[in-house]
Parts: C-alpha cells; sequence; structure tokens
C-alpha cells in the first residue's frame, strides 16, 4: 500500500524523535514496516465493533522476545484493520497486547501477550498493590496504543515518542504538576512541604521540603489527581474539582452537598509510600525472602492500595453531579455540586500558559466560567475541568491574571 492517509510527516515526526529519545535503546523498524504499521492501526481506529469503538495496544515485536504471559495462534493472522478490530474487544485496554511481526516477508499478528496488572495500575495513576516486577514492564518495541477514531499513541515501551490527536501531534508533555519551573508544580510542591507536619503523617517522615521522600510524595500526590481526573473523563459526563484553601470565605460557593468527615488522602498516600519504600528496601537488602514480617508489609501495602483506589474512584463519581467537587489541600473532600458566583466581565480573559495567547473567558460554557472566577477571587486556588468530549485543563491565577493549561492527559 504506497498511499497513506494518515498525516505524511508522522514518521518524519517519530523517527526524528525515537532517535532523540535517551530512554531509547533499540532501532526503529524500517520506514516501510513503520508506515504499514501506522496505516492499519489508523484505519483500524475509524472503525467500530457492534458500535463499541476500537481500544487497543500492537506491539511491533517477535514472540520469542516475550518470556511469559503469551497466547500464541497455531497459525498467524495477516495484519489488517478488520482483524485489529475484530481482535480489540477481547484485549484488555494496556494490559493485554497484540503482538505482530515480520513473517515470510509480511506482517502477521502471532497472538496476544500481557503486561503484569501492577504496571497497568500504575501507569494509569493508580496505586499498585505489589512492588513492580521487571516481568512487568511492557517490552522495548514500537507500541502503537489506539484511543479511538484517530488517535494513536506512538512509544518504545514505557517511553512515550508522539500521540496523533485531531491531525496533530502532540510531544508526550511533562507532569506541570511536578515541574519546578511550573506555577502548578511550584503550589503543590509548597503544599508537599507544609503537610509533612500533618498528624499521621509525621509518624512517617521527618524530612526537609527538598528531600527525596518528598518528591515521591509529589509525584504520588500528583498522579493521584491526574488518576481522578482520568477517570472522570473515562464516563464521559465530564466534571470540574477545585482544590482550595477558601473553604471558610464569606460566600465562597453555593454547595449543594456538604460533606463531614472525610479522610485526608494525602496522608493515605504517606501510608502508602512507607509501606512501599520499606518493601524496597527488604528486597535491596535480601532479594527474594520470604518471612512473616514481609507477608505483613505486603498486606499492609495492598490494603493502602486499595484505600486510595476507593478514595479515587468516589470523588469521580461525584464530579457527575451538576457543578463542582471541592476538595482541600490534602485532598480531603469538603462538598460538591457546588456553584460559584459568576464575578467575571464578559470581556475577562484567560492566557494558554504555554502558548501565551489570550482567549475571553466566554467563549466557554458555564462550568469553565465558574471554574474561571472562583480561580480568579482566590489565587490559591487550583482548578481542574474535563470536558465531554475528554479535553482536560487546569487553572490558576497569577498576580490577578488567569492562565490554563491544556491537554493534561495526553
Amino acid at each position: 500500500m504506497s498511499d497513506y492517509n494518515f498525516p505524511k510527516e508522522l514518521l518524519q515526526e517519530i523517527r526524528q524523535r525515537w532517535e532523540a529519545s535517551r530512554g531509547i535503546e533499540v532501532d526503529l523498524p524500517d520506514d516501510s514496516t513503520v508506515n504499514r504499521l501506522l496505516d492499519v492501526c489508523y484505519h483500524a481506529s475509524l472503525q467500530t465493533n457492534e458500535q463499541r469503538i476500537t481500544h487497543f495496544v500492537m506491539a511491533f515485536i517477535s514472540r520469542s522476545s516475550i518470556a511469559s504471559g503469551i497466547l500464541c495462534f497455531d497459525e498467524a493472522v495477516e495484519l489488517t484493520d478488520s482483524e485489529l478490530v475484530r481482535l480489540s474487544p477481547v484485549t484488555q485496554h494496556r494490559q493485554t497486547v497484540i503482538g505482530c511481526d515480520q513473517e515470510a516477508g509480511s506482517l502477521k499478528i502471532w497472538g496476544l501477550f500481557e503486561h503484569g496488572h501492577s504496571w497497568v495500575q500504575q501507569s494509569s495513576g493508580d496505586p499498585p498493590g505489589v512492588l513492580l516486577q521487571p516481568s512487568d514492564h511492557p517490552p522495548d518495541c514500537l507500541t502503537i496504543k489506539v484511543d479511538g477514531p484517530g488517535k494513536l499513541s506512538i512509544s518504545c515501551g514505557r517511553v512515550p515518542v508522539v500521540h496523533l490527536r485531531n491531525g496533530q501531534f502532540l510531544c508526550p508533555k511533562v507532569n506541570h504538576f511536578h515541574s519546578s519551573q511550573n506555577p502548578l508544580g511550584e503550589v503543590f510542591r509548597k503544599l508537599i512541604g507544609e503537610m509533612n507536619a500533618s498528624s499521621r503523617a509525621s509518624h512517617y517522615l521527618h524530612t526537609e521540603p527538598a528531600s527525596a521522600e518528598n518528591q515521591t510524595l509529589m509525584s504520588l500526590y500528583s498522579t493521584s489527581i491526574l488518576a481522578i481526573l482520568e477517570r472522570i473523563r473515562l464516563r464521559k459526563h465530564g466534571g470540574s474539582l477545585l482544590i482550595t484553601n477558601a473553604l471558610h470565605e464569606h460566600q465562597f460557593a453555593h454547595v449543594t452537598y456538604t460533606v463531614s468527615e472525610h479522610e485526608e488522602i494525602f496522608e493515605d498516600l504517606v501510608t502508602y509510600d512507607h509501606w512501599h519504600e520499606l518493601l524496597k528496601n527488604m528486597d535491596a537488602i535480601s532479594p527474594g525472602s520470604e518471612s512473616l514480617e514481609r507477608y505483613r508489609m505486603e498486606l499492609s501495602l495492598f490494603q493502602s492500595s486499595q484505600k486510595l483506589i476507593r478514595s479515587m474512584n468516589q470523588i469521580s463519581l461525584l464530579a457527575a453531579v451538576d457543578g463542582a467537587v471541592i476538595l482541600d489541600y490534602k485532598l480531603r473532600l469538603h462538598g460538591f455540586g457546588a456553584r460559584f458566583p459568576l464575578l467575571l466581565a464578559p470581556t475577562s480573559r484567560i492566557t494558554n500558559a504555554e502558548t501565551g495567547r489570550n482567549y475571553y473567558c466566554d467563549q466557554w460554557g458555564l462550568r469553565h466560567q465558574s471554574i474561571f472566577s472562583v480561580c480568579h477571587k482566590y489565587e490559591q486556588s487550583v482548578g481542574l475541568i474535563v470536558s465531554q468530549d475528554g479535553d482536560v485543563k487546569a487553572v490558576k491565577s497569577i498576580d490577578h491574571e488567569l492562565y490554563f493549561w491544556d491537554g493534561l492527559l495526553n
């Protein structure tokens, strides 16, 4: 097939980023093979199976390179878009992978294989209930993930390379919540430092704000927020969160359902991190050891993981109610179905923090305008908005100017 209907520059973009990435040590296949793989995956993404949108992950790798978790076909089948659509319902998204390779001069699907469940959990933002093992990680090879019509994500194992969305190339973004060069990162970095003195956290942490323990907590804290947003997006109803310390301000918001005595996710994150680090250290000192103490730690890690996942699920479900979900800095739920006074004038503007481009606030709907308004009035608040089309934004005011960060989950 010589005519490719996906953007012609996609192959060049992949090759440039593949070769420039420090984390990739394997060679990209030849241009003809990559083009064929992209073409088939792209056309499969545009089809449906009994009205279900097509989702799958395909890896270009030989069956002999996969050590375990393989389901081999007696006879390899030709790689076509119709075969990918047919197989997509039996592949658990991101865990079960379609394997293909060159056989007798053509591309063939040889079977299916699986990543470990703990890797799938971690890559989706959930804290794994067990320590990751080397066998859990995806293999280092060209991998194409299809998330819907025309939505392709190309990676080399764990290393993202490029996303194709709406005909545009998107470079995998750094986590804005992690970056010290980003106002969002600065807010959360400061919070982590301040919260180390909290009740249960102080039992486990005795460190300075710049320590490695705080960096780990920063990662857990921010990925927990992203995991909640991903759950909201997957349910396709949209929703908004507000993380704020302005809870006791006069006329802050009208909250339809207030909540009391909700547990602090932050302290649960500290507990999870504590058991995770203890198990890692035990493995480093005595690999493969079995003892009653180890089983106790493993059980504690699993229980803290499940507790965090339940909290994430609960908060994401509440976002389906009209109005925002309100959390404090410890990610403790205070209410949902919240509505905020629309205080911004129609001529008010908001700036894309990455491009510098200005927009009128009223070009978005009421969900967005409500978050814009409350973030503008209470500068230490961070607003998070999931549109029904899956777009995810963060909003913050800096020196009385509104800014937003788009595509948080890309």
